[in-house]
């Protein structure tokens, strides 16, 4: 056997083949159910180990029930990419093969599978993304009259939504305990990076909550939003909770996440810093936030004259004398 300068015994490629092959082929579904184990021992997210079992049973689909590892090779993984790219759009196609992607190079790193697969990421059509406008945020803030406890909650949650930004899951999995009345901010504490974060609370919200947080009426460990039976709120239920009011108050979009654009956008043209901007959403960079916010024309024209280099060097007004 071959030794290096420092002399320890060098792996031959030979040798590497030899060891590759003493790793037993196993089918497929006992590599996804090992990386699952190795996700839920890693505390990942519920929600993102579904998206995993949905994309796996999609691909199971198209590849066979008794799919090997020793079967998973580049081929295979572009013949799937060419059948869903020939009846999806080009961002569901990316989402299907990429929550595939961690078991595949799980599988490689352990060497159940030989083949070192590359994942291609089709181009998407960029698409403006419409924020709540003006008119229909006068609506869906407009304080509810004799409302039931459910009514009342639901403009909270919308009131809420809008002036922190925070995710859906963040509001779910809020306690009355992490809002800092006194101090002036909310502590989020599960969050989708697992890192928590502060956000601040504006002089709006902050009268809400005293009252809601008095009308509410809970133990400082329940959470911030409950049902009628003070028990927290299931994800489709809050999603219902919101659609519902604004289907009451006249507003045809209704999506929880479109508030996070809304807050992101309308912060920018205020003038909010990127830098606070970036601490109170929790995105990780500056990229995926500009992927928040909305801009239009018009935000471009109210904006040039501010920051255009030209503009240092405008003339006095006079008219021209041609010759």
């Amino acid at each position: 056997m071959l030794e290096n300068p420092v002399g320890k015994p060098m792996v031959t490629k030979r040798r590497k083949r030899l060891l590759d092959c003493k790793v037993a082929d196993i089918p497929y579904d006992d590599l996804h159910k090992m990386y699952m184990t190795d996700c839920r021992l890693r505390g990942i997210s519920e929600i993102t180990i579904k998206g995993y079992e949905f994309a796996y049973t999609y691909f199971k689909k198209f590849a066979g029930e008794d799919l090997l590892c020793s079967d998973i090779t580049q081929d295979l993984i572009n013949g799937y990419v060419l059948s869903l790219k020939d009846r999806l759009k080009p961002e569901t196609v990316n989402s299907y093969q990429f929550k595939i992607s961690p078991v595949i190079r799980y599988g490689t790193k352990k060497g159940y599978i030989k083949d070192t697969i590359e994942f291609t990421h089709l181009r998407e059509q960029e698409h403006i993304k419409e924020i709540y406008s003006q008119e229909e945020l006068k609506r869906i803030l407009k304080r509810p009259e004799n409302p039931t406890f459910a009514e009342y909650r639901n403009w909270v949650i919308c009131n809420f939504l809008l002036a922190t930004g925070v995710r859906a899951k963040e509001l779910r999995e809020l306690l009355i305990k992490d809002v800092n009345l006194e101090q002036g901010y909310i502590s989020l504490c599960h969050t989708k990076n697992r890192k928590a974060r502060m956000v601040p609370i504006p002089s709006t919200l902050h009268s809400i909550l005293i009252e809601y947080i008095s009308i509410r009426d809970g133990a400082d460990t329940e959470t911030l939003f409950c049902n009628v039976f003070g028990e927290p709120l299931e994800r489709t239920t809050l999603q219902y909770c919101v659609i519902k009011h604004c289907k009451k108050c006249g507003v045809r979009k209704h999506s929880l996440h479109l508030f996070r654009h809304t807050f992101i956008t309308l912060s920018v043209r205020k003038g909010m810093s990127p830098i606070l901007l970036r601490r109170i959403t929790g995105h990780s960079n500056y990229k995926i936030l500009d992927n928040y916010y909305h801009h239009n024309v018009t935000d471009l024209v109210n904006s040039v004259d501010e920051y255009n280099p030209l503009e240092d060097f405008r003339p006095k007004k006079k008219s021209i004398q041609m010759r």
